[in-house]
């Protein structure tokens, strides 16, 4: 009987295995680029430390030297002033362009 009930179990899991698999395959998972919280554009004038790492290629040191700048210069006027920024050329601004912007 405990055989028997086994060999149902497997032939069961093996059977639907599949079947979720496929349907979990037509589901986009929530990456970066599709979720809601990706799509918002951060205030270089307002960000916090935390909200400036979530930007591609931004860690705790570039993050610190935006504030730095932010509060020895004063607001930010417009984002390509991002170059003048330790650590931050033209390349790291164009991978972030697209998800920062000056409030005024």
């Amino acid at each position: 009987m405990k055989k028997y009930l086994a060999s149902i179990a497997l032939v069961a899991a093996v059977t639907l295995t599949p079947a979720m698999t496929s349907a979990n395959e037509n589901t986009p998972a929530a990456t970066p680029s599709n979720s809601a919280a990706a799509q918002q554009r951060i205030d270089l004038n307002t960000a916090s430390l935390s909200e400036l790492q979530t930007l591609p290629g931004v860690g705790v040191a570039k993050a610190e030297a935006i504030i730095a700048y932010r509060n020895e210069k004063g607001p930010f006027v417009e984002v390509a002033e991002l170059t003048q920024v330790k650590g931050i050329g033209e390349k790291m601004l164009m991978k972030i362009e697209s998800r920062v912007v000056v409030a005024r």
